[in-house]
């Protein structure tokens, strides 16, 4: 009998093989389908370790590493690729953008139709004698608010806790008040008090302003109205409900079923004070069958409709119990799906992510709440068509996960138009790095919010002095009367130099601008172009003999020593020179990767929903384990291209608070601080300009340094 099972087996194996071979339909080689894979962000990579199976052993199927999800959908969406692994929240966003794909396979972990049933339970005491609304029932009740983080799971998204609350709150849509300001007071004005633990916004000193401003939202916690609070979370909040401090509480039913155990015999004393609060205002014993407010689908296979009918035979392939220590290409393809687990379940016939989102009660319309009329779009300016399209992705992603108020992309052509977009007021913010830091500030009033940082020093924008081996040039002072490159006219190293130079020789800044310099070469000052410019270029001025001293970053001399065809003799003529005070790192100044720039005069309430807003996408798309999520990447490739709105280098995004914090306050020389601190800008020569001249004005400057 043995012998006869495993001749079945085997026979079923083959013809399985045989389906997945026998395809023909993919868009790889000889028809294998395309799977498109996003690694996670451990030490674990499953490309490199799985995929060479699928290679070896002909299974039918090649792997396509994608920045992201949403990547990989649009991939497939163009028929570049097959099929890939998703989330129900990837779903909305495929529904948005009108990606044409189906849903092939669930990915159930357990044997049950959706990954999550939120259920709301309330304290007997707070019912009535007789059937009501769901508002008469919970007005001025305590609320043990679960929490909010940027996981899809545990508790409870910022989406689908809105879309909850929004179920009994009114809606509040105050124009003097910022969106969180208005969704926060909508809860204090109904409830009478709440433990809502756990950050509101990510901003910490904007958390405590709000929490100074609605103090009966924290009223019923334990202790701090943090994520360390023992009301937090989804065991918090049951804990808060049966120690009687609060009424009702949302949770995961089978979380309260195994809190209060329901299906065991020994249930939790006391659990009969407390019942099921379903949408309607009714309620049910703990012991019946509990009314879901809300579902959450699994997540799922997802395929080009040309290639589902070939996904879904091979998803069949993968229906033995044996492929959770398979070592063939059933098992890597298995760990490739993240199925290893949970066996992908079939959907007879293939559905649109529109239908199988359906079945699920409120998931849907978690994802299309009414916002506030008129929304208050914030109005991001970016300078290509690649960047506009990125951001509008970025937009899509923010808007699955609530993200308001919404972004919308604008697209003019160049940072200078951007920054005039932003003082004029037809945009709310913009992008750029430290080279317009002062442009910014002086030519079109307006202010770094936000800074894109990362705490590794040498991958901060840097300005370093770089100068010849055999030149006789030992210290900063020894650069008076020199040949001096810079990258361009009044970015960030030339200021970074001027300032240097005029604190420490103890000279005005006319004297500086005059004379220290025997020649200088910066893009946009001279009219006879000595190079293009860009830091590559004034480094080669210097290797070439063309100059005594390049200013320009680290980064681009690294670059420099790791290009090809560079010799080691070239490299090595290139040193560094370390100002006093900073020979640890030798920069003159340092500066964060990039800036998001708005007006001056724009209103707190508007500021602050500009930081929260992409302070909240960072969170949610940014660097931030273990919650990162592979949704989109703000800081990846987009479209096979880098550096596309901000810096790869990029660990998150900061207030300038961040530079009085350990490790920023111990590195001198901070190129934001000094900008934020100038009132004269005559020495820049007095004109308004920027890192673009005009020819008249060139003419002047020209004039001024060699006459």
């Amino acid at each position: 009998m043995a012998k006869m099972n495993v001749s079945v087996f085997l026979v079923l194996v083959f013809c399985c093989v045989k389906a997945v071979l026998s395809q023909g339909t993919g868009s790889g080689n000889d028809g294998n389908l395309r799977l498109c894979i996003v690694e996670g962000r451990g030490l674990y990579k499953r490309a490199p370790t799985h995929c060479p199976i699928l290679d070896k052993e002909k299974a039918g199927v090649e792997c396509v590493l994608g920045t992201d999800r949403l990547d990989c959908l649009r991939r497939i969406s163009k028929g570049t690729v097959d099929f890939g692994v998703f989330s129900p929240e990837d779903l909305i966003a495929a529904q948005w953008a009108n990606i044409d794909v189906l849903v092939t396979n669930e990915l159930r972990f357990r044997a049950r139709p959706y990954a999550r049933n939120i259920v709301a339970i309330v304290n007997r005491r707070i019912l009535p004698d007789s059937s009501s609304t769901l508002h008469a029932v919970l007005k001025n009740s305590t609320l043990c608010h679960p929490g909010e983080t940027m996981d899809d799971l545990r508790p409870l998204s910022e989406t689908l806790s809105g879309y909850l609350e929004s179920l009994v709150l009114e809606r509040v849509c105050d124009p003097t008040r910022s969106n969180t300001e208005n969704k926060l007071k909508a809860l204090a004005d109904f409830y009478g008090k709440a433990c809502k633990a756990g950050p509101w916004v990510p901003d910490k000193n904007r958390d405590d302003e709000l929490k100074r401003q609605f103090p009966s939202l924290c009223a019923a916690c334990a202790r701090s109205c943090t994520a360390a609070d023992r009301y937090w979370g989804n065991t918090g909040s049951l804990t808060c409900l049966t120690e009687g401090v609060g009424d009702v509480t949302w949770g995961e039913a089978d979380d309260i079923a195994a809190y209060f155990n329901i299906n065991d015999s020994s249930s939790l004393s006391g659990a009969d004070n407390f019942a099921y609060l379903c949408r309607d205002g009714t309620w049910r014993d703990l012991t019946q069958e509990p009314c879901v407010w809300l579902r959450r689908p699994w997540n799922v296979i997802v395929a080009k409709r040309k290639a589902s009918e070939a996904v879904s035979k091979l998803a069949a392939a993968l229906t033995n119990s044996s492929v959770t220590v398979d070592r063939h290409w059933r098992g890597a393809l298995s760990a490739l799906l993240e199925s290893n687990q949970a066996l992908p379940e079939p959907l007879h016939p293939p559905r649109a992510p529109l239908d199988y989102l359906a079945r699920a009660d409120g998931f849907r319309e978690a994802y299309s709440q009414a916002g506030c009329h008129p929304p208050r779009h914030i109005n991001f300016c970016t300078t290509s068509l690649l960047a506009k399209n990125k951001c509008d992705w970025l937009s899509e992603a923010g808007a699955v996960y609530g993200i308001a108020p919404p972004l919308q992309c604008v697209m003019r052509s160049s940072t200078q138009e951007c920054m005039a977009a932003v003082e004029a007021g037809d945009c709310d913010a913009t992008a750029a790095d430290s080279d317009w830091l002062v442009a910014g500030l002086r030519d079109y009033s307006l202010t770094p919010v936000l800074h894109e940082v990362t705490p590794i020093v040498e991958k901060t924008s840097t300005i370093v002095a770089y100068v010849n081996a055999d030149s006789k040039i030992s210290k900063m002072a020894d650069l008076r009367g020199k040949r001096a490159a810079f990258p361009r006219y009044d970015g960030a190293a030339w200021h970074s130099v001027q300032r240097y130079i005029t604190e420490h020789e103890k000279i005005s800044c006319k004297d500086y601008v005059e004379g220290y310099f025997k020649e200088i070469c910066a893009p946009g000052l001279d009219g006879k172009k000595c190079y293009d410019a860009g830091e590559m270029e004034a480094l080669n001025s210097l290797v070439e003999g063309k100059s005594d001293v390049a200013f320009i970053s680290m980064a681009t001399f690294n670059a420099f020593k790791d290009k090809k065809g560079a010799s080691s003799e070239e490299v090595k003529k290139i040193v560094p020179l370390c100002p006093e005070g900073n020979q640890k790192y030798c920069f003159v100044s340092w500066s964060n990767l990039g800036h998001i720039f708005v007006a001056k005069n724009v209103t707190d309430i508007r500021k602050h929903e500009i930081i929260n807003v992409f302070t909240k996408l960072d969170q949610l798309f940014g660097k931030h384990p273990p919650f990162h999520n592979a949704m989109f990447s703000m800081y990846g490739p987009f479209n096979h291209e880098n550096e596309v709105i901000f810096h790869s280098n990029t660990k998150s995004l900061a207030t300038s608070a961040v530079l009085k914090t350990h490790p920023y306050d111990k590195i001198s020389y901070n190129l934001e601080l000094f900008v934020s601190n100038m009132t004269d800008f005559t020495c820049g020569f007095g004109a308004k300009i920027t890192p673009s001249l005009s020819m008249l004005f060139v003419t002047l400057v020209v004039f001024l340094i060699y006459s």
